[in-house]
């Protein structure tokens, strides 16, 4: 090695989906440097992913090398002090998942739940400037996301902070959660609350159906009054919501993820509006709004970002 140069520290980035794993080698400034998956076997409750893991990982990289310190890994439940209480999508229930990888990889291993590790991702890679507090949503089929509070995620006494998806919404409907409760958020503002408020608004009418939330935005965009309202229903009731959060927290960002963000201007922009007449008159005009741009790396940077930080 020349003189002077200095070898960049890596981490093995690790995002457990109910569909894919993917892995990622990570420098300690953020460069991927290289990348991978393979498919999640849930068969038989899972009992199969953590030595897929570490074959995996075993056969990608020479995890002996002094360059590699350490392994995040994201995971799609609530984690305790390295143990996964429960992953419904894997068919998990309690899972040592810190160590395990521990044992057999022989790397210091912080385990986190998957939204929080794309906050994390997103803090770290995603901002243009540096960002220490942060609020992540990702609209989806369900609302998750993410808290960041002085660069840490807050992960809460029962692992179910950032539950964003589940504050209570006040409605004359009731619309039951995946979770047993009624009236949660993510019952109205995910993608299947906007189909489902866009397909009540037009129950009456000889409209067809939409499907998917993108229906709903590219109607928008040709001047559909039911669009327009199911959309402006949207943004009021999850504005609320965020600005109820970032009166809390008093984040410098709020990022939106999720394919429901992919509308962009005609969804963000409203948005943002929409936030500033809840927030407090400090909070107000004083924060960014801004769309995930991390992709599907959000999870593996998150994940080693933990990693760093529990060095």
């Amino acid at each position: 090695m020349e003189r002077g140069l200095t070898t960049l520290d890596k981490y093995i980035g690790i995002d457990i989906g109910g569909t894919t794993i993917k892995f990622a080698v990570v420098a300690d400034n953020g460069t991927i440097e290289k990348k991978w998956h393979i498919n999640t076997d849930t068969e038989n409750n899972g009992q199969n992913i953590m030595a897929a893991i570490v074959d995996s990982v075993k056969y990608n990289i020479d995890r002996h090398s002094p360059e590699y310190k350490g392994i995040g890994v994201g995971v799609p439940g609530p984690v305790e002090n390295g143990v996964v209480t429960q992953a419904v999508n894997l068919g998990w229930g309690s899972t040592p998942v810190q160590t395990l990888l521990e044992d057999k990889l022989g790397l210091t291993t912080a385990v986190v739940n998957d939204a929080n590790a794309a906050a994390l991702g997103e803090l770290w890679q995603g901002s243009k400037n540096r960002v220490n507090d942060l609020l992540f949503v990702t609209l989806g089929t369900g609302v998750g996301g993410g808290v960041v509070v002085d660069g840490k995620i807050l992960n809460g006494s029962h692992s179910a902070g950032g539950e964003i998806g589940h504050i209570p919404v006040q409605s004359d409907q009731q619309r039951i959660c995946g979770c047993g409760n009624i009236n949660c958020l993510e019952t109205y503002t995910s993608a299947s609350g906007m189909i489902t408020t866009m397909n009540d608004l037009i129950k009456d009418t000889e409209m067809a159906k939409v499907n998917n939330a993108k229906e709903i935005f590219d109607r928008a965009r040709k001047n559909d009054t039911y669009a327009k309202e199911t959309i402006t229903r949207t943004i009021n009731c999850l504005a609320s919501a965020i600005a109820g959060i970032i009166n809390t927290i008093d984040p410098q960002e709020i990022v939106i993820g999720g394919g429901v963000a992919e509308a962009g201007d005609i969804f963000l922009k409203p948005l943002k509006t929409e936030i500033n007449t809840h927030a407090f008159p400090r909070i107000k005009n004083n924060f960014n709004l801004r769309k995930a741009t991390l992709g599907n790396d959000a999870g593996v940077l998150g994940a080693v970002y933990q990693s760093m930080q529990s060095r």
